[in-house]
């Protein structure tokens, strides 16, 4: 984004919300008190141990519930876009969506019907979701493959049901993000304005779908310099999820990136408060939340406290798998290197 700093950003901005528009969410057929729908709202209010254990009592009474499989991929894929360690769980998330689209793809031969057109709908997105991740771990032709070959099924889904506003945001963000950022890759095409337009359709999406859509389309905003209804989107989804991360860390990254530390120092401080207090810990968070907070006191003319607040970072044992991830390397580098530059002596 030419001229606003995404440099240290932990949210890629050019394919995580890709990520994010391919949830495995469920179609939303499961009524209030079931446990699928009861473990779809623990999973947006980032309890996902809860919620898997929710749907793996379902699968201890029914090993073959399709609802469930899919849930259960889709509360793996969500955590591990919130943690952003997709180079840490990649290949287990992996190795899970293939033995369940394998059942899938079993279970789609005897099918007929709505419950045939779900379980196609299941397998496409857990197809689209296994491609972003490879390509977020850097196998970007695997990767790409398997993001076309899942929104090739999403549009036949479009064309019997073309209702289906959960196959709208998977089509939209990939012909987004894909036809504007990986235009190189030979066999991938996109359409950017085409894109918009079916993730502006797929706010329309049932729970938990609803969710997913919003996040992508604040992102596609942010994209486009579209701060201020960005805002307002996330800020709307926080009345209703206070604590949710992904949507504070939107606001608090808008804030920075449009100038307005007043307002991003308190939102970097409460990502910082709440990504500690998770469990386990969300590391990637936590050092946004302080990168904010160290930005945000240096263009106040505040050295000292940005002084005190990179040296509070730079004491948290962070564990080195998540040290190494690309973003994380690059904050705590900027951390490292303000603080330096603001030690007792050359303030």
């Amino acid at each position: 984004m030419k001229g606003t700093d995404l440099k240290h950003s932990s949210c890629h901005i050019a394919l995580s919300p890709a990520v994010l528009a391919l949830l495995a969410c469920a179609f939303s057929l499961c009524a209030q008190g079931d446990p699928i729908h009861a473990s779809q709202q623990l999973m947006v209010r980032q309890k996902y141990a809860e919620a898997a254990a929710k749907v793996k009592e379902v699968l201890r009474q029914d090993p073959d519930n399709l609802d469930a499989l899919y849930t259960l991929v889709t509360i793996e894929q969500t955590r591990i876009l919130d943690y952003e360690s997709y180079t840490i769980d990649g290949k287990e998330f992996i190795a899970l969506s293939d033995s369940v689209r394998k059942v899938l793809d079993a279970r789609l031969r005897l099918l007929k019907g709505e419950d045939s057109l779900r379980c196609l709908f299941y397998s496409a997105n857990i197809l689209g979701g296994v491609g972003l991740i490879q390509a977020k771990c850097g196998e970007w032709f695997s990767g790409a493959r398997n993001a076309m070959g899942s929104v090739n099924l999403l549009r036949q889904i479009k064309k019997i049901d073309p209702e289906n506003y959960g196959a709208d945001l998977g089509i939209g963000a990939f012909d987004f993000y894909f036809g504007s950022s990986f235009k190189w890759i030979p066999f991938v095409s996109g359409n950017v304005e085409r894109g918009i337009e079916a993730v502006e359709r797929s706010l329309r999406a049932p729970f938990p779908f609803n969710h997913a859509a919003k996040s992508t389309y604040c992102w596609i905003l942010i994209d486009r310099k579209e701060f201020k209804k960005a805002d307002s989107i996330a800020r709307s989804v926080l009345v209703e999820l206070p604590g949710n991360t992904v949507f504070l860390r939107i606001r608090a990254l808008i804030a920075l990136w449009t100038g307005s530390y007043k307002d991003a120092l308190p939102l970097g401080k409460k990502v910082v408060e709440l990504s500690q207090n998770r469990t386990p810990v969300n590391w990637s968070d936590l050092v946004m939340g302080y990168y904010i907070i160290v930005k945000c006191h240096e263009h106040l003319g505040q050295k000292s406290e940005a002084y005190a607040a990179a040296q509070k970072a730079l004491s948290i044992q962070i564990p080195a798998e998540y040290k190494n991830i690309s973003h994380v390397k690059d904050n705590l580098k900027y951390i490292s290197d303000t603080g330096s530059k603001y030690k007792a002596g050359n303030k």
